[in-house]
């Protein structure tokens, strides 16, 4: 028997398993498997922190009123300095909902009070549809209901 064989055995069993994960970091979850009650911030392939609905509510948070409903939340800037995120060399933040859509927050946007991670509305869990997280912005197009991901960049 060639020496080679049994090398090449490993070799074509390495290649060909699903099981293991490629060179170089670990790719991130898609979107749709996060977990509902969670919001990952990541920077490209690395994820900086995650954080959770009951994280959230332990947070100061602020009440705002949209279309007559009662919204209580957190600003996105408080979030992120809570969770010693680094935002001074931050030119957008990309937010994803689980349903992939996607919205672009300029630096301004970010750091503005107005900017909140929805948790609940009239003082109950946001309905299906809309949570149980949503970014609200004061344009209304950049809000991304059942938030799931922030990418910074």
């Amino acid at each position: 028997m060639s020496p080679l064989l049994p090398r090449l055995a490993v070799a074509s069993a390495l290649l060909l398993s699903p099981a293991l994960p490629a060179c170089g970091a670990p790719s991130l979850k898609t979107v749709d498997r996060i977990d509902a009650e969670h919001l990952e911030i990541v920077r490209g392939n690395e994820r900086l922190a995650e954080t959770t609905l009951d994280h959230l509510r332990d947070l100061e948070a602020v009440t705002v009123s949209e279309q007559g409903h009662t919204q209580e939340g957190v600003p996105l800037s408080a979030l992120l300095d809570d969770l010693k995120i680094e935002t001074s060399s931050i030119t957008a933040i990309e937010a994803i909902g689980a349903d992939g859509y996607r919205a672009e927050l300029d630096p301004a946007t970010a750091r503005s009070p107005d900017t909140l991670i929805v948790f609940a509305i009239d003082g109950d869990e946001l309905p299906d549809h809309k949570g149980p997280l949503r970014l609200l912005t004061s344009d209304r197009a950049l809000s991304v209901r059942d938030l799931r991901r922030l990418v910074i960049r």
